[in-house]
């Protein structure tokens, strides 16, 4: 059985806002499930993370901590990667890829319209 994590402490969140991801969302994804199998407890921590996350981190000064604006589109961008793939992932089926996020569809909907993703142009044609 798998283990139940309710999020991120934010120094973990803030280590990979702060990440490049030269890997794109698949190394994102690859960090994020090394995590939730490492870790211990209901919120990943830094030292769950690879290393070289928290390297990447550390190379990239953390942004303004008073930036409300740029602290919500530095969480939206892999956001907006991790909603994507797992659409793709599941054959763009908005229900699949919300039980693949740990969402209800509802919720994912409502993601996508604050994210400005819209679906029928990343969609390829059926």
């Amino acid at each position: 059985a798998g283990r139940t994590v309710d999020g991120f402490t934010a120094p973990a969140m803030a280590a990979l806002v702060r990440h490049d991801w030269p890997g794109n969302v698949r190394e994102l994804q690859h960090a994020v499930e090394r995590a939730v199998f490492l870790g211990r407890g209901p919120l990943i921590v830094p030292a769950d993370l690879p290393a070289a996350v928290l390297a990447g981190a550390a190379r990239r000064p953390a942004a303004d901590a008073t930036g409300q604006a740029a602290l919500k589109e530095a969480l939206a961008a892999p956001e907006r990667q991790l909603i994507v793939s797992a659409l793709e992932q599941a054959g763009w089926r908005r229900d699949v890829a919300a039980r693949a996020l740990g969402i209800n569809r509802t919720t994912l909907y409502k993601k996508l319209r604050r994210l400005g993703l819209d679906l029928a142009a990343l969609e390829p044609a059926r």
